[in-house]
């Protein structure tokens, strides 16, 4: 029997809370995946676990089961060969057994919300030589260590920024051929950004750096500054300042400085004065601490607010961190944060939601809980297409002063005011 969605049989016909013995084989094991099957198998049940490191498995997962589950899991990694199996067998009651093969990891995308298919198995012979199957990757699989999870989560976080990356890569290039989207249909007259400032920053381009492409980079680059200048005096009275160095106003023309040594977008970035910056981060650039940005990419104009770029925003993002364990404060978050209106979204770990998807502040506390700001940005904003009218000569001034409006109340309510920590 062929299945979709592998979630189903586990809740709807109660499959889970029977189980006595499970065997499964993984390519990848997500803390929510791991949670939706542990939570519904009893208490009794012995689960025995194989998989491979080839695909991103979170290492929270490994700590748990080493330090919680002991007795009751036994999880091996196969380390001989690229693993990308997906098996699921059950016993029973009665001597009975059911299996699932198929293409989903433990993962919630992989059994419930992502488009996989299984095929069912309920004959004994075939069980019995999936668990002979099982058996002989698992008996030769490296078993549990603290060594082994502490070198993992040293390299985890690698493998989850190129998972990102690629996923990244697929959603623009996907938007950019089978989406309906096409260049030819997008009338750039009235448009302050014309259809050569976006071909600049396509993926063709991305490691270029011939003197032809470096020209088109340059006029860009200076067409950003004079923007600059239309909006300088709004910002400053919303108390967004410019980088002090005039050099850095605009980001790097050099591939090199981007990353994967690929310039696919080109931005600014407004946040504390120079004052402020003396005298609550003493010792940080500016570059370091929470600002805004307007980015220009290859299909799109951005607007973001950034809490702490990666490997340098460790005292905004963790003071967020903190406050967010007050009550008062995450409700008031949650309401700037919704107040922005559908058009935005948030990003943490690579997981990008529109605002209006959380129905309270604590669902959007837990999803903020995995923000890890050595590894990973942290990202809240919109984006316009190229041929939105409210990014016309005529209107994108007054439209990124609109936005920029709405969007300081929630820097304000984010940044790191004073705190010395």
């Amino acid at each position: 029997m062929l299945i979709k969605k592998l979630a189903v049989p586990f809740i709807n016909d109660k499959l889970l809370q029977q189980v006595e013995h499970c065997y499964i084989a993984t390519a990848a094991i997500s803390q929510s995946g791991f949670e939706f099957l542990r939570s519904r198998i009893p208490l009794k049940s012995k689960m025995e676990i194989v998989t491979g490191l080839d695909a991103p498995t979170s290492p929270e997962v490994l700590r748990r089961v080493w330090r919680n589950y002991h007795e009751r899991i036994t999880l091996h990694i196969y380390t001989r060969n690229f693993f990308h199996a997906n098996v699921y067998i059950f016993d029973l009651p009665f001597r009975k057994a059911v299996a699932f093969v198929g293409s989903g990891h433990l993962t919630l995308e992989g059994i419930k919300d992502g488009e996989e298919l299984f095929y069912k198995i309920t004959d004994a012979k075939e069980i019995e030589n999936l668990k002979s199957w099982f058996t002989g990757y698992y008996e030769f699989a490296e078993p549990l260590s603290e060594e082994l999870i502490q070198e993992y989560e040293y390299l985890y976080p690698t493998l989850k920024q190129r998972d990102i990356v690629s996923r990244q890569e697929k959603k623009q290039f996907l938007a950019l051929t089978t989406a309906g989207f096409r260049w030819d249909q997008i009338k750039f007259k009235h448009q302050y950004f014309k259809k050569e400032d976006f071909l600049v920053l396509s993926s063709s381009h991305a490691r270029a750096t011939t003197a032809e492409i470096q020209a088109e980079r340059v006029r860009v680059y200076n067409k950003l500054l004079e923007f600059h200048a239309l909006i300088n005096d709004s910002l400053h009275r919303l108390k967004l300042y410019e980088n002090p160095d005039p050099s850095q106003l605009v980001s790097s023309l050099n591939p090199t400085d981007h990353v994967e040594g690929k310039l696919r977008s080109l931005w600014m970035s407004y946040g504390p004065g120079e004052a402020e910056l003396k005298k609550n981060y003493p010792t940080a650039s500016f570059k370091e601490v929470m600002h805004v940005q307007i980015v220009l990419q290859q299909k799109d104009v951005g607007l973001y607010l950034v809490p702490g770029n990666i490997h340098t925003g460790k005292k905004d993002r963790e003071y967020f961190k903190r406050q967010m364990n007050e009550v008062e404060y995450r409700k008031q978050f949650f309401t700037l944060l919704t107040n922005l209106g559908p058009a935005y979204w948030i990003e943490v770990v690579g997981d990008r939601r529109v605002v209006d998807t959380f129905q309270n502040d604590d669902i959007l506390w837990e999803f903020t809980k995995t923000d890890e700001w050595m590894h990973y940005a942290f990202l809240i904003g919109r984006t316009y297409s190229p041929s939105d009218p409210e990014i016309s000569s005529e209107q994108i001034t007054a439209t990124i002063v609109k936005e920029l409006e709405k969007l300081v109340l929630l820097y304000l309510h984010m940044k790191n005011v004073g705190d010395k920590t």
